[in-house]
């Protein structure tokens, strides 16, 4: 089956019958998110669905498995070969599946075998509590060092994955990496990131008191200083982890934590004012979610002015640049528009999980801090998207440093 072309049939029929992606997802009771998904072509709906779907898009479910609308005879046979490859094609990844949980088994009990045998890493389970102590001790020098920590609210949140605890002697390491994001709020109330860290990172206890924390070196020397601060088997599993399903992991027990605290969840959206959302003059930026450039990036300013930020800084090949993005060239204008109705018809984010596979069509950041998505459908985006002759899909440009 070819899920781009059967997506762009679904979202053809949909926008056939003038649904939008939330009025379908409702009568099938799945969310606007899987139904973006069907129609980008990156899933496929449960096969429990079919007939529901197709009674919805008033087509056959061969019509759904072509993609194409054909009752004809041979539309059937081609839907119910299709429907036998793609079975197939799951059995085949069944045991490709089954393989490589034989192959995973096999190099992990090599791997115990050679931590016990070899490595000789005389590794605890007795004193996982020594995980939270840890943090707790990093949040206290957080907020000791922090020159920002005695501004209003401020507050360090942690998320961490467990290495392991080796004991020796009167000596006891604590091996995790740790992810930790600290905010304050500014004096209209306004969310402010004040810093943060995604690391490898030892913590060393002597006779059950905290002795210190090190972290590895940065750049040309992380490897090898890696190898040096944790026990082969340990450094082996650190220099595996960082990798962006893990680290996203960890940023989202972190934004959770965050939301929860600053209580950013449950947004009444039908009740948002301006001033809600606004930090000073700017009220939110916008700019495509999913993307594989950098976007040009929508800033809108209460005094019914706007920035349109066109070029950002770049390195040529063979310079060293900073990986902050900073936007050079931008375009300003005015707007006549209710701002507003674009946030209300968006959703609320900022207790939602996204990955590469899954970004929204849309992202706004407000200018406290709130996250908002939206998708095409959101007619108040298009209509102002248009009113000032904006299409937020075109790349940035580079901006090269001589």
């Amino acid at each position: 089956m070819n899920q781009e072309k059967i997506g762009k049939f679904i979202s053809k029929l949909r926008k056939d019958k003038e649904m939008t992606q939330e009025q379908l997802a409702e009568k099938m009771g799945v969310s606007i998110n899987a139904v973006s998904k069907w129609e980008r072509g990156l899933s496929f709906p449960d096969v429990s669905l079919y007939k529901k779907l197709c009674k919805e898009l008033d087509i056959s479910i061969e019509e759904l498995i072509n993609g194409e609308k054909d009752s004809s005879e041979e539309a059937k046979e081609k839907a119910i070969f299709s429907t036998i490859e793609e079975s197939n094609k799951i059995k085949k990844k069944s045991n490709m599946k089954i393989i490589f949980l034989i192959v995973l088994f096999a190099i992990i009990v090599l791997g115990i075998f050679i931590y016990n045998n070899n490595l000789k890493v005389n590794l605890i389970t007795d004193s996982d509590n020594l995980y939270d102590i840890s943090i707790e001790y990093l949040k206290k020098e957080e907020f000791t060092k922090n020159q920002d920590s005695k501004q209003k609210d401020f507050n360090v949140f942690y998320s961490y994955h467990p290495f392991g605890i080796e004991k020796k002697d009167r000596y006891i390491y604590v091996y995790m990496w740790i992810y930790n994001q600290s905010y304050y709020l500014e004096e209209t109330d306004a969310l402010a990131i004040s810093s943060g860290k995604s690391m490898p990172c030892k913590i060393t206890f002597k006779d059950n008191i905290f002795i210190k924390a090190e972290y590895p070196k940065e750049g040309d020397e992380y490897v090898s200083s890696v190898k040096k601060m944790f026990p082969g088997i340990i450094a082996i599993q650190v220099l595996s982890f960082d990798k962006e399903t893990n680290i996203n992991k960890l940023f989202d027990e972190v934004e959770n934590k965050k939301n929860i605290y600053y209580d950013y969840l449950n947004l009444d959206m039908s009740k948002l004012e301006l001033d809600d959302i606004s930090y000073g003059d700017l009220i939110f930026v916008v700019n495509i979610g999913r993307r594989n450039c950098i976007p040009i990036q929508l800033s809108v300013y209460k005094n019914n002015k706007y920035i349109l930020h066109t070029a950002y800084k770049a390195c040529r090949v063979g310079r060293v640049c900073t990986s902050e993005l900073r936007y050079t060239k931008f375009i300003e204008g005015t707007y006549n528009y209710d701002i507003m109705q674009i946030v209300k018809h968006s959703v609320d984010a900022n207790h939602l999980q996204f990955t590469n596979d899954s970004m929204p069509e849309y992202e706004i950041f407000s200018g406290n801090g709130h996250q908002f998505i939206t998708d095409s459908d959101n007619k108040y985006l298009t209509e102002f998207l248009r009113s000032i002759d904006v299409n937020l899909n075109k790349c940035a440009t580079p901006d090269y440093i001589d």
